[in-house]
């Protein structure tokens, strides 16, 4: 059975792991939320504070499903990008988008995407994916592309609970806690103010915003932008 549930996801050269088979996927999420699923996404969704008319980026969005529930709080004004390492994945949500959708493919840790483009930046069960290593430029890039006072929703697997047995998911972002920080420290890192912290069922989430007033700065102490200009 572990092998079953292990099966949607592969390695491409180092970069993280990707899920290329949606229908077993959807099974394995289906087990794994034992059926809250829809439910906990919904509450993902109020979380982020999304309105109608925001700009939104879904990063790791796999086959559209928070995606598509985002679309629908922002509404017809709005607009919803999705990305996400695997060129199935993205194949999959774009058959199944709405008008207001688009999907590229890309990686968390360097996304092409303008600067201070989107008003909410979600990230669910994703980060899991992306080496423990990568994790922070990760989180400092869905910083770039926040607009100033826009909002970040991360959640991925509680590393406080007990592990999900038939998912690595669960024990990758408890090792990564362990030495990297939690998603709390990695977003502040990043330069967000976090402004809470919870549980759902199987996830922790953290919600963020990108102050107005501080730009964040890189390590040479120059702001960081996507040409890297200061």
């Amino acid at each position: 059975m572990h092998d079953t549930l292990n099966r949607p996801h592969r390695r491409p050269g180092g970069k993280g792991t990707t899920i290329d088979h949606f229908r077993l996927n959807e099974v394995v999420s289906q087990i794994a939320f034992a059926g809250r699923r829809s439910r906990v996404y919904r509450r993902i969704v109020s979380l982020s504070g999304v309105q109608p008319g925001d700009s939104v980026l879904d990063v790791g969005s796999s086959g559209g499903y928070l995606a598509r529930k985002l679309a629908a709080a922002t509404g017809p004004a709005g607009q919803v990008t999705g990305v996400d390492p695997s060129a199935a994945a993205i194949a999959y949500a774009r058959r199944r988008a709405l008008p207001t959708m688009t999907f590229t493919v890309g990686v968390a840790q360097d996304l092409d995407l303008p600067d201070s483009s989107f008003d909410v930046v979600t990230c669910t069960l994703a980060l899991h994916h992306v080496p423990a290593r990568k994790r922070g430029a990760a989180l400092r890039e869905m910083y770039r592309v926040t607009k100033p006072g826009g909002r970040l929703l991360v959640a991925d697997f509680d590393p406080s609970r007990q592990p999900f047995p038939l998912h690595p998911g669960g024990q990758r972002m408890r090792r990564a806690a362990a030495t990297i920080g939690p998603l709390a420290e990695l977003a502040a890192t990043a330069g967000y103010r976090v402004e809470s912290s919870g549980a759902l069922p199987l996830l922790r989430y953290v919600l963020a915003v990108r102050p107005e007033d501080e730009p964040r700065h890189d390590q040479q102490g120059s702001i960081g932008t996507r040409d890297g200009s200061g």
